[in-house]
């Protein structure tokens, strides 16, 4: 119902002055990876629903990377070529991205390589990456392990600045250079990992009051990025004109997964998937490493779980769709695609034909 009255409004809660209906503009998703994983095609399930279900019209993935090398394999080289158009793969240099931002010149912050050396983890690393992405590029920031389950385009042109209210923020809405995004870098300045007292000052002042719970003991609190800088942003001066102000979403909203609704590997029968799928905007799924070439045969003794879903759906839309040009022009529920290796799926081809034509006459 949220996302409809989204999909019914033409003007922006952040500029209502300008009509998203007859100016929509260029959105940028931002992912990052380190590499690619061993079964490196569950990397490319999020990049390949992407292109399935958001309005490729004003929707732009980028993929960001230390080393396109380690991305831009052999293995995946002819989907990055091929889909080229609507997905880059950027090299991140903390250096460059740093300047320009609050953090630049900081004797912590502004030193891409003492910062990542105090991060013992790729996740609290992935952390501050995205801060800074989102404070320069905006507009959207989704985990490489999330399944966008229908278009949010319209809703990201439209609504506040958002994260979900839990504590993985495998989604963000920010957009660049607003003075919300210019608050959360300076807030992030009050809590440096080398800080000469970090369990006085940063956890125990700052963090633990406004509601941190250390995810994991393997973190060593450096996830304080991701599960303490936005409770202190909701909860501390959180007001202002709508470019200052962060709203936490529900987290059900986005994922079923973490909510504990419907776990992703788990089996789901198909009235249930189909309503969940339907009223769900993702689903984190979170790669399940090399267990994820067990959920993905597809034979009857396999679960039917999402996740083997999904990737059936996926599987059979791009066994049939190896250009550009059968992609859909407009958003669509991933629901629409299901059963598209099949007969009665006919409709569905026609449509994106339909759409492929109208594109080429344009």
């Amino acid at each position: 119902m949220w996302l409809q009255r989204a999909l019914s409004n033409c003007y922006s809660c952040l500029n209502p002055s300008r009509n998203i209906c007859r100016q929509p503009r260029r959105l940028i998703y931002n992912q990052y990876l380190v590499r690619l994983h061993p079964y490196w095609k569950a990397n490319l399930i999020s990049m390949q629903v992407f292109l399935m279900t958001q309005d490729l019209r004003r929707a732009r993935l980028v993929v960001w990377t230390d080393d396109t090398s380690l991305l831009v394999t052999n293995n995946t080289a002819p989907f990055f070529d091929t889909f080229s158009e609507h997905i880059t793969v950027k090299r991140f240099e903390y250096s460059k991205e740093v300047v320009g931002t609050p953090w630049e010149g900081d004797a912590f912050f502004g030193n891409g390589g003492l910062v990542r050396r105090s991060c013992t983890m790729h996740a609290a690393w992935a952390d501050l990456v995205r801060l800074m992405l989102l404070h320069k590029y905006g507009h959207f920031w989704m985990d490489n392990d999330v399944v966008l389950y229908r278009d949010v385009s319209y809703l990201l042109d439209t609504c506040y600045q958002f994260v979900t209210r839990w504590t993985n923020q495998h989604v963000l809405r920010i957009e660049p250079g607003s003075k919300l995004s210019h608050r959360i870098m300076q807030t992030a300045l009050r809590m440096p990992l080398n800080h000469a007292n970090f369990t006085g000052e940063v956890m125990d002042k700052l963090c633990k009051p406004n509601g941190y719970i250390t995810a994991h003991p393997m973190y060593n609190n450096t996830d304080i990025y991701n599960t303490c800088l936005f409770r202190v942003l909701i909860r501390n001066n959180n007001t202002g004109p709508p470019d200052a102000v962060l709203y936490d979403f529900p987290l059900g909203w986005w994922d079923h997964d973490w909510s504990g609704c419907f776990a992703s590997r788990e089996a789901i029968n198909d009235t249930h998937w189909r309503k969940m799928a339907g009223s769900t905007l993702a689903m984190h799924n979170r790669h399940p490493g090399n267990n994820y070439a067990a959920v993905n045969p597809l034979g009857p003794e396999a679960p039917p779980s999402p996740l083997r879903r999904v990737i059936k759906i996926v599987e059979d839309f791009f066994e049939q769709c190896s250009s550009p040009g059968c992609l859909p022009t407009e958003g669509m529920s991933l629901l629409a695609f299901e059963g598209f290796g099949d007969m009665r799926s006919s409709r569905m081809r026609a449509l994106l034909r339909q759409q492929h034509d109208r594109r080429q006459l344009q």
